[in-house]
């Protein structure tokens, strides 16, 4: 059996690289070969904490999947091998992935809010994910992406997405001013749609200079320590 190396967690504290089969795709699945991987917070919440969404005690109802788990679902690569029912997906073609699985009885889905369909999940959570060379995820979580976009601005797009979404929920207009607590990468990615969508002054608080700092260079107007007093009227 062809094997690959794979970063895969076995409990708290205890990750390994080591040896694992290299997947093959099922009907409704594709096969990436990945190119590049983020690490995300709840990766590093599984390592020091964990388990927490992997399943450890039953098996994911969606799929199956329980115990050791290749880690890794911010990530991006290029479409390896397609299952038979595959379509509009090929071999060749790069793409990012929307790592979360949609349960098809729930009544969420004809309504495209998906991501609160039950029991909730996510590649390399509830399915092995992206730290390994090759990865197989459900073909709906497959996005193409642009010839101009690099693998590693692809591995990007779903931490991103998620701060794009909070601006579309907060309602803010061009021209609006806006304050984002906490500078973390969310925080950061937050600062600069914020600021691709015309905000015209953008506030951040954070505990952590370095952070503030970073806010600063990529478009916040303003950036204030969260321990400081009086920040409301410092906004004012």
């Amino acid at each position: 059996m062809a094997t690959m190396k794979a970063a895969r967690w076995h409990a708290a504290k205890d990750i390994r690289v080591e040896d694992t089969p290299i997947p093959s795709p099922n009907a409704n699945q594709v096969k990436i070969a990945v190119q590049f991987t983020g690490i995300c917070g709840s990766d590093l919440h599984e390592y020091t904490h964990g388990p927490q969404l992997i399943p450890v005690d039953a098996p994911y109802k969606l799929n199956g999947h329980q115990g050791s788990t290749t880690l890794g679902h911010e990530f991006s690569g290029i479409v390896e091998e397609v299952g038979i029912a595959v379509k509009n997906i090929k071999k060749g073609d790069r793409v990012t992935v929307e790592p979360i699985f949609r349960n098809p009885e729930s009544p969420f889905i004809s309504t495209g809010e998906y991501n609160l369909s039950e029991p909730l999940g996510f590649v390399g959570l509830t399915s092995n994910g992206g730290f390994a060379k090759y990865v197989v995820v459900e073909d709906y979580m497959v996005h193409h992406m642009p010839d101009d976009m690099t693998f590693e601005q692809g591995a990007i797009v779903e931490p991103a997405a998620v701060a794009a979404y909070a601006i579309k929920r907060s309602g803010m207009k061009l021209g609006d001013t806006i304050l984002i607590v906490g500078a973390g990468p969310i925080g950061l990615l937050t600062v600069q749609v914020a600021l691709a969508s015309g905000a015209s002054q953008i506030f951040v608080s954070d505990l952590s200079e370095n952070r503030l700092k970073m806010a600063k260079q990529i478009g916040a107007t303003h950036t204030f320590n969260a321990k400081d007093e009086g920040i409301p009227e410092k906004i004012k």
